[in-house]
């Protein structure tokens, strides 16, 4: 017969395993599609994120590839389409637990293996490498979305202002996902440093995104100055 010591102990060890955060976690293991951006300067990755588990994450982070050749072969492919309208990149990583990109996490990812596609990778987009090593050097922008319906939405809509470093001739905007329906909206700006702005905000105007005139006039930029890499709300809704 077990003492009933033995089946308290027996008790709490299973309700602590299971309720651990690593074990949470799992429900955010998958295959985690991500656009690519940058320039010669750096990479970035953007999480491509959804309404429901495992995809509820809005993640940037600035990588490299292991691979030097191949590193300066796509901030090669992205610094030649930098003024092109059709410049979307991306990655589809090997499935892993997205949630070990918390920048909190005790385990927290370093590498993955991925693909790298020209175009969107569920959409008619080019494989141009296979099974390639990313080294994470910084994760910029960790968020899980709040997944209820009916929420207040915000008048203004808040981007983020990404690039390797202040001075760099690539900057990008990204959207700051809040409540759903939401756009998962991606920009290049041309000609122009945010110097020391984090954030930009715009009004929406009842809209899920500015549009990128309105987004232009707002920040002072002609519209030719905005390249629209990505933008996607039929998932976010």
């Amino acid at each position: 017969m077990f003492k009933p010591a033995f089946i308290t102990t027996l008790f709490i060890t299973i309700i602590t395993l299971f309720s651990s955060p690593l074990q949470a976690n799992k429900t955010h293991f998958g295959t985690h599609g991500m656009t690519i951006f940058g320039g010669d300067d750096g990479l970035f990755a953007s999480h491509l994120p959804m309404y429901h588990k495992p995809h509820n994450v809005q993640m940037v982070m600035q990588f490299h590839f292991s691979d030097p050749d191949i590193d300066k072969t796509v901030k090669q492919k992205l610094t030649q389409q930098s003024n092109q309208a059709n410049q979307l990149w991306t990655i589809v990583p090997k499935p892993f637990d997205l949630m070990r990109l918390h920048p909190s996490q005790d385990n927290e990812l370093t590498k993955l293996q991925v693909d790298v596609v020209e175009g969107h990778f569920e959409r008619g987009g080019i494989s141009r490498f296979t099974d390639q090593e990313v080294i994470i050097d910084n994760i910029i922008i960790f968020s899980e979305l709040n997944m209820l319906t009916e929420q207040n939405k915000a008048a203004n809509a808040t981007y983020q202002v990404i690039s390797a470093n202040p001075q760099s001739q690539h900057q990008f905007l990204v959207k700051l996902i809040e409540n759903r329906p939401e756009a998962d909206h991606l920009l290049r700006v041309l000609n122009h440093q945010f110097d020391k702005v984090s954030q930009v905000t715009v009004p929406l105007k009842g809209k899920l995104h500015p549009s990128k005139d309105e987004l232009a006039k707002n920040l002072s930029l002609a519209p030719q100055q905005l390249i629209e890499i990505y933008l996607e709300t039929a998932e976010l809704q």
